[in-house]
């Protein structure tokens, strides 16, 4: 739709090559970081149905009233401590997450830091250019604009001085042919140019 015609410089796309390289490995640690995550809460949901299982089956299976109570109480303990063990893997998990993500900042920082300042130079050094480019063009048009009998003027004495030029060869031809042709008639030697009459 709308043709892009300058070539993509070498700043640029080391620019935009720094950039992927940081998101992919940003990306790939998110990612690795919520894999662990669901692998936690899966764990975590895994155990709590077979605790639900077999406190159902417990509570299913009691005979009175107060064994519910305390097969109950009994698997309360547990669940809690599976809680608290969910609840510190979670805390690992984004440490070590947290960690692995500064440690890929860091990582491409650099590197990322010196193609963003080469682009920014050639971007500063481009505009500068064609501000300077366009800056001129418009002088000269302004000055065009506001004299333009000044490039009328100028065309026309170049035209009048050659015309002139031209016509002046032409008379000093036509005078030194005249004076050859009165010195032949009253018999006197031709003078060559240069010598004195």
């Amino acid at each position: 739709m709308f043709p892009f015609s300058q070539s993509i410089t070498p700043a640029a796309k080391n620019h935009v090559q720094a950039q992927v390289s940081f998101f992919n490995d940003f990306s790939r640690s998110v990612f690795q970081l919520a894999q662990q995550i669901n692998e936690v809460n899966l764990q975590l949901a895994q155990s709590w149905l077979e605790d639900l299982a077999s406190t159902s089956q417990a509570v299913i299976t009691a005979g009175k009233p107060t064994e519910v109570f305390s097969v109950t109480a009994a698997r309360a303990q547990p669940a809690a401590d599976r809680f608290r063990a969910y609840q510190q893997k979670l805390s690992k998990i984004a440490a070590e997450g947290q960690t692995r993500l500064i440690q890929v900042a860091g990582e491409h920082a650099d590197e990322t830091a010196r193609a963003a300042r080469e682009f920014t130079d050639e971007v500063t050094r481009v505009t500068s250019e064609e501000t300077e480019r366009t800056l001129r063009q418009q002088h000269d048009t302004m000055r065009q604009l506001a004299n333009p009998l000044d490039s009328m003027v100028d065309s026309a004495t170049r035209q009048a001085r050659a015309a002139m030029g031209n016509g002046l060869d032409l008379a000093n031809q036509a005078a030194q042919a005249a004076q050859a042709a009165t010195r032949s008639a009253a018999g006197q030697p031709q003078r060559k140019e240069g010598q004195p009459s």
